[in-house]
């Protein structure tokens, strides 16, 4: 009777359906430690951190495609257990797959969009972008979406299909540029004297010295608005670290700022009391 139970069809169909599920789950678990540690062997081994990032951005890319052939290949052998034909399966498939492509075009212009960000290496894990409203370091970069951190740590997942305009700020290299306003009665050679001591100070200074591309400069006089006249000093820096050289330059500027005799201006408000109260 045991016999008879262990040799029946349906149970070793059971069996075997059992045995896909666990080889699918073991494929999938094997890409994504085979792509941690590739990622980690790159890290070490090239010392280039462009270069190492746009390969983690192929591999983290490579590892979703990868998990959805094994859950395709995992489908198609279930159904060949099941004694199912495939061929009626893949026609039905296509014809399914056309329907959708005709009403899912915002998936395919997804697709589309990112294939061509990983050609075209527009932005890489790690970066830091702008798409729309949204800005943050990107943590994630599948075929369909990107997966964006922004400054106070929220997760935007942010299809490829809605990527019109995107600005890089971590691309190549970055400018570090500190506005800041005087008055208009201000002594102006005071106040470049107090820029380029600032812009010398910066340069010399250790915690930012290997940042720095370029020389800070200081630019002086660049407009006014109605309460003060804007001055600014800025510095070419490598890709990322812009915001550290611009503490830095907007302190020692507000200090040498001080040290003229120059005060930093501020907007004032007039307070008009209302006659038809009196």
């Amino acid at each position: 009777m045991t016999t008879a139970v262990f040799s029946s069809p349906t149970l070793a169909n059971l069996l075997r359906l059992a045995l896909i599920v666990l080889l699918a789950l073991l494929a999938h678990w094997g890409v994504r430690l085979a792509v941690r540690q590739l990622a980690r062997r790159l890290e070490r081994t090239i010392a280039d951190p462009e270069r190492v990032a746009r390969l983690k951005t192929f591999l983290f890319a490579g590892r979703s495609l990868a998990s959805v052939l094994v859950a395709m290949i995992a489908g198609l052998t279930a159904l060949r257990v099941l004694d199912i034909d495939i061929g009626p399966v893949l026609a039905g498939a296509g014809l399914v797959g056309l329907a959708l492509s005709l009403g899912a075009q915002t998936l395919i212009r997804d697709y589309i969009g990112g294939l061509l960000i990983l050609l075209e290496n527009q932005f890489r894990v790690g970066d830091v972008i702008q798409v729309g409203d949204k800005t943050g370091s990107v943590e994630r970069i599948t075929v369909r979406a990107t997966y964006l951190r922004d400054i106070e740590g929220r997760l935007h997942l942010i299809p490829h299909g809605e990527m019109r305009i995107l600005s890089n700020v971590t691309k190549d290299w970055a400018r570090a540029v500190v506005d800041l306003n005087v008055a208009f009665d201000a002594d102006f050679g005071k106040v470049i004297r107090a820029l380029e001591a600032a812009a010398r100070r910066a340069q010399e200074d250790e915690t930012i010295k290997a940042d720095l591309l370029e020389p800070p400069q200081a630019l002086g006089w660049i407009g006014f608005k109605d309460w003060a006249v804007q001055v600014r000093i800025m510095a070419r820096t490598r890709p990322g670290k812009q915001w550290g050289v611009m503490m830095v330059l907007r302190q020692y500027a507000v200090e040498a700022l001080h040290a003229e005799g120059v005060k930093v201006a501020l907007p004032t408000q007039k307070v008009i009391p209302d006659s038809s109260s009196a």
